[in-house]
This record gives structure tokens, C-alpha cells and sequence, in this order.
């Protein structure tokens, strides 16, 4: 009886075994071929695009390694991290290198284990060495590393921008930066590995001026792979859209920056900030997610200020009398002497009166919640609608303009607009001289005259672009300026110093004055909306010059002709005359008194005494003119360092 009920017990659970086999199968039955779908799960995997096939490429020792571990794969991943950070610690390479792979092949699709891994042979192993050519190797270890990361995660773009961001930062950015960037230059192996992943290293948008590959392009092209990805509709994760787009651009004005910290100091450094220009200009019209529920284009914040006053103007030319009662409360709460300054015409308002008005015009739009309030019955609904577009514009404004400061927007915008002009290169060009002869024997008064040149230079353009002066390069020119007083042994700088106001706002150890940088920062919006006004006109009257040159070669041409085709109508006129025709005797020439042609001659030449007289004294007074201008923008700059001084 015993063993029929144990035997009957051993049925019973094989039964339940067996039962329970069939929905583990249909569950877990994996994907065949022939458009076999397989279970449940694989099926799921297929729909949410997380099957092995979809994520990236299948690794069949991963997947060894997976079954090996029995569902305890956390914890000898755990136990793998440990020990590679015991054998970094060790300076057991080798070993690290081992636990490295195994941690990933445990852990394929986790993000984190190829960025931490390849962060760190590339920072903390790759300072355990002392020559740079090991620190390299290491390097390339981390973003070879990063690269089969990426090849088993496809869809995962945070892991792409890691490795664009890999190549510029690392290679670009370190202490040894000149030597890995010239080691990767040339690295070939690398070059292959790349062309496998499908980076175009032979393109035009992978070589540098040498015609070899550059690792801020190179990373580039990296970060657009990654963008390319996400615009296929892949989000982003576990970073914001702002920062996870600006790398990009970012790296075209790095590799400028480097090339003429290399010497490239010709027009293939200005055609670099030309395109550094045009992808900054393109991040401005990339429309970024933010977290409100449009999206925003940090390039059109000018527009959206436009499109808000236009709005405004509508509603004022609505309701005028709520408007401008609105308003006058709102001025009536102001201080005396601000109502003094807004009352004030524009043209007799005095420099200070003028200021005032520009810091507190914005502050005079009243609230149109009330302006809607009290408008007429007849036009109430329309500056309802109006009002609330107001207030999406305005949102849209403050979203906008907080992700234009979070990366500086406006400051990289003017830096590659200056780079880009051949003053700009010249100036650096004429810095990059000076330190050579300066390093030179017997080329002491050659350096001396190229920096008198190049800080000439300098001062034009810190002129049109104010913001300059905050430049990383900034420090770099203040540095060329403590040599050229080195050089001139002078231990204080001339009054006709060109930068003398740049030098006293960097302050005594090479500090940007906060109170001045405010001021700076406030006027420099304005000179570069001047600036490019400029330049507008400038290329307007280049198109008109060049129209005209035309327009005279064409109408010589046609004058060529005509004196061409002169004689043969003379002939042709001669030929049909009269023969008999009586010629005409001519008359004879009257005497001409010796008094009369004297007379002739004096008229002749005063008028041309009397110009002479009258371009003297326009030179005089364009002189005079000059003079005055300049010691006024002398004045008004000696004001402005006393101010920051005093602040």
C-alpha cells in the first residue's frame, strides 16, 4: 500500500511536470526561421524591439556566458566588477582587460558597463604610465572598447554621443593632447576599426588640413550617427535633448581652435570657422524637445521677441483706452525720475535718461489680462485670443532663452562669426609669428613688431566683438601681451596702448572684472547686430561694384564696336556722293590774339587752382572731424575702465 501511494505521488508530479512544460514552451519557445515567430516572449521581444537581433549583434559567447551562469548572471557580474577594480588597483592589466570582457559579455545591453569600463582605461589606467605613447595605447583600448559597445546596442544613442564625445574630449582635451592627436593622425589600425563601424575617414569631413584624419571630426561624425538615430524616431535617454545636440557643432569649433593652435593660421583656418559658423547656425534651427510640450529653436529667440510685440501692437491698436490706462498705472508706480525719463522725447532725453528708458521699456507693457477686461464688448474676444498667444510666446521665450544661456548660446554664435574673418586669423597668425622670432636669437625687434601689429589688430576687434574678451584665447593674447612688455623691459603699459582697456579689465593676474564683463555683456548684442549690418552692406556694395564693372566692360565693348563699323559707313557715304559735286574751299583761320589765348590758359587753370583750394580744406575738415571722434571714444573709454575700477 505504502509503495502504490508513493508510486501514484511520483505520477502525479510528473503529470503536473509535463503540463506545466507546455505553457513554459508556448511562452518561451524562441524565434524560428521561415517567419516563425516563436513564443509568447519572442513575440513581445519582436514587438518592443528588444530581441538580441534588434538591439545589435548576436554574440554567441555571450549568450554561452548568459546559460553558464544558471540565472545567477547578476551576481557574477557583480563579482567581476569588483575584481576588476582589484586588478586596476594591482596594476594587473592583463587580468583587468579579462574581467572586462567578461563583465560584458554578462551584461551586453546595459549602457553603463561600456561607458564606466572604457572612462576608465582611457582616465585612471591610462595615467599609470609615464610615456604618452602607453597612455595612448590605453586610450585606444577605452574607445576600441566603446566601439563593440556600440556594435551590440544599436539603438542606443546615448552610447553613440559617448563615443563622438570619447574621441574629441580625450584626444583633444588632455594634458596631452598634442602628441594623441598627432598619434591618431596616424593611428591605422584605429582608421580601419573605424571604416568597419562605417566612419568615413578618407571623407572631406573626416580629414584635417594635413589630408589625415582629426579626432574632433572624427567624433563629429561619430555624434551625427547618433543624431541621424534619434531623428529615425529611437529616443534619448538618460540625458537632456540640449546637451545631447550641441557636442556636435561644438566639435567643428574645437578642431578650428586646435588647427591654429597647431600653426594652421592661413584660409584653411578660416574656411574651418566658416563651417564651425554654419553648424552652430544649424543647431539654432534644430528644433530641441524641451519639457513643456512644444519644442523650441534656440535661433529664433529674435523672432519670437517680434512676433510678442507685433501681438502687443494688435491688442494696443484694439483697445486702445484699456491699453493706455493700463499702462499709465503701471508708470504711475514707477520712481519720479524714471517717469521723468519715460516722458522725456527720444531726442532731447539726455545719456542717462536714455538708459533708463532702455532698462525699463520692457517693464511698461501693462497687464493684458486687464487690458482683455476692460476692452470694448466688440473686440473683447479677439484681445482674448490675442492675450493668451501672448502668453504661449512668452513661455516659449523663456524656454528658449534658458537653453540658449545653458550653453552659452550667443557667446559660441559671435566666436564663430569673428574666427571666421581674415582680420581675426591675421591677428592670430601675427601672435603665432611673434612667439616664434621671440624664441629666436637676434629676431628680438621683429617680435616686437609683429606684436605691435597684432595687438592693433586686436583692438578693431575686441571693438566689433566685446565678448571676446571672455574667450578662453583671451588669456592666451594677455599672455603674448606680459611677454611683449618682457621684450620691451617695461613694466607698465603705454597710454597709446591699442589695449590698454582690454589689459586693465583682465586686472592684474589675468581676471575678468565681473562689473565690467556685465557691462561688456549688455553692449554686445548691439555691436553684433552692427556688425552684421556691416557686413551686409559691405557685400551689397561689393555686388554693386561688381555690377557696375560690368555694366562699363559691356558698354566698352558695344563703343569698340561702333568705332569698328565707322569706317566702313564712311566709305559707303563717300562712295555715294555726287562726284561732280563742288567741294566746299575751306575758310581761312582767323589770327588769334597772343592776349586772348593768354586769357584762355587763366581760365583753364583757376578752376582747377580753385578745386585744389576747396579738397585742402575738406581734408582740414575731415581731419578735424576724425580728431574729435576719436578723442571722444578715447573719453567715453577712460570713463568706463574708471567706473569698473571703482565698482
Amino acid at each position: 500500500m505504502n509503495r502504490t501511494t508513493q508510486f501514484r505521488r511520483k505520477l502525479t508530479y510528473l503529470t503536473i511536470l509535463v503540463v506545466m512544460l507546455i505553457p513554459l514552451y508556448l511562452l518561451g519557445q524562441p524565434a524560428g526561421g521561415g517567419g516563425d515567430g516563436g513564443g509568447r516572449l519572442a513575440q513581445m521581444r519582436d514587438e518592443f524591439d528588444i530581441s538580441e537581433s534588434d538591439l545589435g549583434e548576436i554574440s554567441p559567447a555571450s549568450e554561452t556566458m548568459k546559460l553558464a551562469s544558471l540565472g545567477m548572471r547578476g551576481v557574477a557580474a557583480s563579482l567581476l566588477w569588483k575584481k576588476s577594480h582589484e586588478y586596476r588597483v594591482m596594476h594587473e592589466w592583463d587580468r583587468l582587460k579579462a574581467s572586462l570582457n567578461n563583465i560584458a559579455l554578462l551584461q551586453p545591453h546595459f549602457d553603463k558597463v561600456w561607458e564606466f569600463q572604457a572612462h576608465n582605461l582611457a582616465y585612471n589606467v591610462s595615467t599609470e604610465f609615464d610615456d604618452y605613447r602607453q597612455r595612448y595605447e590605453m586610450v585606444r583600448e577605452g574607445t576600441e572598447f566603446l566601439t563593440k559597445g556600440v556594435k551590440q546596442n544599436r539603438k542606443a544613442p546615448r552610447l553613440i554621443w559617448y563615443t563622438g564625445w570619447f574621441y574629441g574630449s580625450k584626444l583633444g582635451l588632455s594634458d596631452e593632447k598634442k602628441q594623441f592627436r598627432r598619434l591618431f593622425a596616424d593611428d591605422e589600425v584605429l582608421h580601419e576599426n573605424l571604416r568597419e563601424q562605417g566612419i568615413d575617414v578618407e571623407g572631406p569631413e573626416a580629414l584635417g588640413p594635413f589630408r589625415k584624419p582629426d579626432n574632433w571630426l572624427i567624433g563629429r561624425l561619430w555624434l551625427n550617427s547618433g543624431y541621424d538615430l534619434v531623428e529615425a524616431g529611437i529616443p534619448i535617454r538618460r540625458q537632456t535633448p540640449i546637451n545631447f545636440y550641441e557636442t556636435g557643432p561644438k566639435w567643428r569649433i574645437k578642431h578650428a581652435e586646435a588647427i591654429e593652435r597647431e600653426g594652421v593660421l592661413n584660409d584653411q583656418a578660416q574656411e574651418a570657422w566658416q563651417r564651425a559658423s554654419e553648424d552652430w547656425k544649424g543647431l539654432g534651427e534644430r528644433s530641441i524637445p524641451t519639457t513643456a510640450s512644444f519644442t523650441i529653436k534656440m535661433g529664433q529667440i529674435d523672432e519670437l521677441h517680434r512676433r510678442k510685440a507685433e501681438t502687443i501692437a494688435e491688442i494696443r491698436q484694439l483697445a486702445t483706452p484699456a491699453f493706455e490706462k493700463a499702462q499709465q498705472a503701471v508708470i504711475s508706480t514707477l520712481d519720479p525720475v524714471i517717469q521723468d525719463a519715460l516722458a522725456t522725447p527720444v531726442e532731447e532725453r539726455t545719456k542717462s535718461q536714455q538708459s533708463i528708458a532702455d532698462n525699463y521699456s520692457g517693464s511698461m507693457t501693462p497687464d493684458l489680462s486687464v487690458v482683455a477686461r476692460d476692452a470694448d464688448s466688440s473686440v473683447r474676444l479677439r484681445v482674448m485670443q490675442l492675450v493668451d498667444v501672448v502668453k504661449d510666446l512668452e513661455e516659449r521665450i523663456i524656454k528658449t532663452d534658458g537653453h540658449r544661456k545653458q550653453i552659452n548660446y550667443p557667446y559660441w554664435e559671435t566666436l564663430a562669426l569673428a574666427e571666421q574673418e581674415e582680420r581675426t586669423v591675421n591677428a592670430r597668425r601675427l601672435i603665432y609669428e611673434a612667439q616664434e622670432a621671440l624664441s629666436k636669437e637676434g629676431e628680438l625687434e621683429e617680435a616686437i613688431r609683429l606684436y605691435e601689429e597684432s595687438f592693433e589688430q586686436w583692438a578693431e576687434i575686441f571693438d566689433d566683438y566685446p565678448i571676446l574678451v571672455i574667450d578662453d584665447s583671451a588669456e592666451d593674447l594677455f599672455e603674448s601681451i606680459r611677454d611683449y612688455m618682457k621684450a620691451t623691459d617695461s613694466d607698465e603699459i603705454p597710454e597709446d596702448f591699442p589695449l590698454r582697456t582690454f589689459v586693465e579689465l583682465m586686472g592684474e593676474y589675468g581676471d575678468v572684472n565681473p562689473q565690467m564683463y556685465e557691462e561688456v555683456r549688455k553692449t554686445q548684442q548691439e555691436k553684433l547686430a552692427a556688425r552684421k549690418a556691416e557686413l551686409a552692406e559691405e557685400e551689397r556694395k561689393r555686388e554693386e561694384e561688381f555690377l557696375k564693372q560690368e555694366a562699363a566692360e559691356k558698354e566698352a565693348e558695344e563703343e569698340a564696336e561702333m568705332k569698328q563699323d565707322e569706317p566702313a559707313s564712311v566709305e559707303a557715304a563717300a562712295e555715294a556722293d555726287d562726284p561732280a559735286e563742288m567741294e566746299a574751299s575751306p575758310e581761312p583761320e582767323e589770327p588769334v590774339a597772343e592776349s586772348d589765348e593768354m586769357t584762355e590758359e587763366q581760365d583753364a587753370t583757376q578752376p582747377a587752382e580753385a578745386d585744389e583750394d576747396g579738397e585742402k580744406e575738406m581734408d582740414s575738415d575731415e581731419s578735424d572731424v576724425v580728431e574729435a571722434v576719436e578723442e571722444s571714444v578715447d573719453g567715453e573709454a577712460a570713463d568706463l575702465v574708471e567706473e569698473g575700477a571703482a565698482n
